[in-house]
């Protein structure tokens, strides 16, 4: 048996350089292409398997093979879960006391139009899932927000009929805080570029090193224990002085990360393997 088993679906920049450091860590490794390979229940090819397909569902799934099997994810279905539904990752803030920007939910067109009468504008509208910004508008007014309306209603999926409603804040820039077991590796400014309104890195967002108070540490072990995610990115706005969580990641990319902090998160991530082996 393996010690680690590297899952991926679609190999990024993170995939690689973590097979990178696995290959010097002198730990017995696995790489699985999901993808390509089938996955039986019963089957534990390592102690521990890196949860690292960009689907959401698919790496929900391989996580819970894997768990049935005994074998320790990072992360776990439930958290991969949890973190990629809005939804269900602000319902767990609620309950918890995280604070967060005001937004309700609509589940389908009508409801949403209802909803509009009730907002200030501008306002963001997303559906509960999708990472890198896809579908994410920033509405600034009734007619906007009826062809935003009309157009998710052409979606076969609910999900994509389903609505956040969330009040905008300015400043054209979020920070991206990654926690690491009980460590709070660092935090970064995401800053919008190109014209656009998001500061999403995979859409040109431009990043810096951000100071990590000891709020912000907080706030970000809070919400991963809240999560129950072991490696995972949270999204934050500061606000009047004010930290408001925006959403988590349970398979975060971490490559602009890396390039603000020069921080090396594979070895990290490596690092804390080892240790869990180790007891």
């Amino acid at each position: 048996m393996a010690d680690v088993e590297l899952i991926v679906d679609v190999p990024r920049l993170e995939e690689k350089l973590l097979l990178e450091e696995l290959g010097r860590s002198g730990l017995r490794f696995k790489l699985t292409n999901a993808k390509y390979t089938p996955l039986a229940w019963g089957e534990r090819p390592a102690e521990i398997a890196l949860i690292r397909a960009v689907s959401m569902q698919r790496a929900a799934y391989c996580a819970a093979i894997r768990e049935s099997s005994g074998a320790r994810t990072i992360n776990s279905a439930e958290a991969i879960i949890i973190a990629g539904d809005k939804i269900l990752t602000l319902s767990r803030f609620w309950k918890a006391g995280i604070p967060f920007p005001e937004t309700m939910i609509a589940l389908n067109g009508e409801a949403a139009e209802r909803a509009e009468k009730m907002v200030k504008f501008p306002v963001i509208d997303k559906p509960p899932i999708g990472s890198w910004g896809r579908l994410v508008t920033l509405v600034r007014d009734s007619q906007s927000f009826k062809s935003v309306i009309e157009h998710r209603e052409l979606y076969q999926s609910q999900a994509l009929k389903t609505h956040l409603i969330q009040r905008y804040i300015d400043g054209g820039r979020d920070l991206r805080v990654l926690v690491l077991g009980e460590e709070v590796l660092g935090a970064i400014w995401r800053s919008a570029a190109n014209g656009d309104w998001r500061s999403n890195v995979a859409r040109g967002g431009v990043v810096e090193v951000a100071e990590l108070d000891e709020e912000l540490r907080e706030l970000a072990l809070k919400v991963s224990s809240v999560i129950g995610g072991e490696f995972i990115a949270i999204d934050v706005f500061k606000e009047d002085g004010r930290y408001l969580v925006n959403e988590v990641n349970g398979v975060p990319e971490f490559k602009g990360f890396m390039e603000a902090t020069k921080i090396n998160v594979p070895r990290k991530i490596v690092e804390h393997v080892k240790g869990i082996l180790r007891r």
